[in-house]
């Protein structure tokens, strides 16, 4: 076989792979949980990653968005047409490893997709907290703060990792409590 013959295959092959993984996961990920999964797989290298990428949302193949800190990413229902299509491209051993990454991973994917807690820098004195609690592409609740400490920054984005699901339940339950002051008569 030729080079060329050979290159496209490995080009449509890598692809494949991140369709694959995206559509098995079926939840919205983060680019660094994608990151993650491709860098510790080692299937393709990162700059050929970054561009399969760009070309598979120029394909509309996947959908990227954002959020205030972080972005998303998950399979068109394009992607899992051409996938369907196309699964026989992926080696069987490739598509057995990367259902083993997931059934190993899946649980601190979803974790981090549905429990979300970042910062970033506003001034030299001031940094943005947002905590948020997801499901899917829905946002449950979501909080940010003002701190003026990268320390106590961190330590909040710990915190709520943490805790997010019994800060959540105590304060939902708190601001839905009929807290009507009793009438003076």
């Amino acid at each position: 076989m030729s080079d060329e013959y050979n290159e496209i295959h490995t080009l449509a092959q890598n692809k494949l792979i991140i369709l694959f993984f995206l559509n098995k996961i079926s939840i919205p990920i983060s680019t660094q949980q994608l990151d993650e999964f491709i860098l510790s797989t080692k299937y393709m290298n990162f700059f050929e990653y970054q561009q399969y990428l760009k070309e598979l949302e120029a394909q509309k193949l996947i959908h990227r968005y954002d959020d205030e800190l972080r972005t998303y990413i998950e399979i068109s229902q394009s992607g899992k047409d051409v996938l369907e299509i196309l699964l026989n491209l992926i080696p069987k051993l490739t598509l057995e490893e990367i259902e083993e990454y997931i059934k190993k991973n899946y649980r601190k994917i979803k974790l981090n997709t549905e429990v979300y807690s970042d910062y970033k820098i506003l001034s030299q004195n001031e940094y943005l907290v947002v905590c948020s609690l997801r499901e899917g592409n829905s946002i449950l609740f979501e909080v940010k703060v003002n701190v003026p400490h990268v320390e106590i920054a961190k330590r909040i984005c710990r915190n709520w990792n943490k805790n997010a699901e019994t800060v959540y339940r105590l304060l939902f339950e708190n601001l839905a409590k009929n807290h009507e002051e009793p009438s003076q008569e």
